[in-house]
């Protein structure tokens, strides 16, 4: 007998997918106040000072939730494509999820340095 732990339908795409778009709704409905906030988007460029922990936290939680629905696409996806998890359906569904954790990390990261200069003020026409 199968355990739900071992059905196709529990897999990291899916509970990934569900908590990046759970902290995304989270962040959008209610932003992190400070940047002692106990969660929000943290790294050295998002908490040298308040606009830009602003700015950071608004874009990670844009991003959080496309990026949320997109893992739950691909979870369900394997989740139909296969019938018991093997180790290629553990790399196709975990693969996914740290591309988005790497990606969403990068474009923030991008997304900041773009729209602010070096000592923390919003570029011209940002």
């Amino acid at each position: 007998m199968e355990t739900i732990v071992q059905n196709p339908w529990f897999n990291a795409s899916i509970l990934a997918g569900l908590l990046f778009f759970s902290m995304g709704m989270l962040i959008r409905r209610f932003p992190p106040k400070t940047i002692k906030t106990w969660y929000g988007y943290r790294t050295f460029l998002s908490t040298q000072n308040k606009e830009m922990w602003d700015c950071a936290n608004r874009y990670a939680a844009y991003f959080s939730r496309r990026a949320g629905l997109v893992l739950l696409l691909i979870g369900l996806m394997f989740g139909f494509i296969f019938d018991k998890q093997t180790d290629i359906f553990l790399y196709l569904t975990i693969g996914p999820v740290i591309i988005v954790a790497l990606l969403m990390a990068g474009y923030t990261e991008w997304y900041l340095h773009e729209t602010f200069d070096e000592d923390g003020h919003r570029r011209e026409g940002k």
